[in-house]
């Protein structure tokens, strides 16, 4: 199937090589019999979407090649919800959770050969209030953690430079009072972490080795107590992707969700796919094998 590509990559994610691998894989997609067609384009705060989208329009592309971390997937989505185009993933972020749930390999010249062998799996993601999902969303101490985490210090240290600020915050005892109510279950309380994952992981790391990206589910964890010392005893089951397991935590799956503040007058953070959005109240809701991606 002939391919007219255009090739999506974020100057400011991962190490800032996205320019420098968007041309190293046009070099090699061109040789390719099966590509008609390879058009670059960066993406930042300061490039006009709705160019990107005409641009997309007048090119007639039918397949979207991104180059960056959850972030920048999670922005490209966003950015062209509703349109028809396969997607290829060259992961080039700080965690690439997605492209790890999906089975992507990380280094560049292996994941340039997936995307020409275009062999596709379609995928969930969810929206969320007027933006989307294509990974996690978190609420209480990771999000906090997060937004105070600079793009610096991830390009630095990499996951590492969370822990520091999320231990921080757990020796503090902050809780979140929310609710959070879905087609099936209705959970009230204060909690220390509150996550929604799409895939089986969350920052890399299995929560659920039942759950897959096509199931069609968001898969929702709350923790209301998150202890260091229970939080080793547990290893070997969050290791095994066994999160849901452990007796003090909640853990549903859901197609519907929202998500509410108890007190409104205390603000509570979210981040998804790594950036901030909407704080509390939010709905979600899951776009079932919404998004196609070329797979190995």
């Amino acid at each position: 199937m002939n391919m007219r590509i255009m090739v999506i990559y974020n100057d400011t994610s991962g190490k800032n090589e996205g320019e420098k691998i968007a041309k190293e894989f046009k070099k090699t997609a061109e040789n390719n019999k099966d590509v008609e067609k390879i058009v670059l384009q960066v993406t930042n705060p300061d490039v006009d979407e709705d160019e990107i989208r005409q641009l997309a329009d007048s090119e007639q592309v039918d397949t979207i090649v991104v180059i960056g971390g959850d972030g920048t997937i999670h922005h490209v989505l966003r950015m062209l919800q509703n349109r028809e185009y396969r997607y290829g993933i060259i992961p080039g972020g700080t965690v690439n959770n997605l492209a790890k749930a999906v089975g992507l390999p990380l280094e560049k010249e292996k994941a340039f050969d997936v995307i020409l062998s275009q062999k596709s799996q379609k995928i969930d993601y969810a929206t969320v209030n007027d933006d989307v999902m294509i990974s996690t969303m978190t609420a209480g101490i990771l999000a906090d953690t997060a937004s105070k985490v600079s793009q610096s210090e991830k390009q630095k240290y990499g996951p590492l430079a969370f822990s520091k600020r999320f231990f921080h915050l757990l020796f503090k005892r902050r809780k979140y009072a929310l609710s959070v109510k879905t087609e099936d279950h209705e959970w009230q309380g204060k909690a220390h972490l509150v996550t929604i994952a799409m895939t089986n992981s969350m920052g890399g790391f299995s929560l659920d080795d039942s759950a897959s990206p096509d199931d069609g589910y968001m898969h929702i964890t709350i923790i209301p107590e998150l202890w260091i010392i229970p939080f080793f005893y547990n290893l070997p089951r969050i290791l095994r992707g066994q999160f849901y397991k452990i007796p003090e935590v909640v853990y549903f799956s859901a197609k519907t969700a929202t998500f509410r503040p108890l007190d409104t007058n205390k603000e509570i953070v979210t981040r998804t796919d790594g950036d901030p959005t909407d704080s509390l109240p939010v709905e979600v809701n899951v776009v079932p094998q919404g998004m196609e991606v070329f797979v190995p």
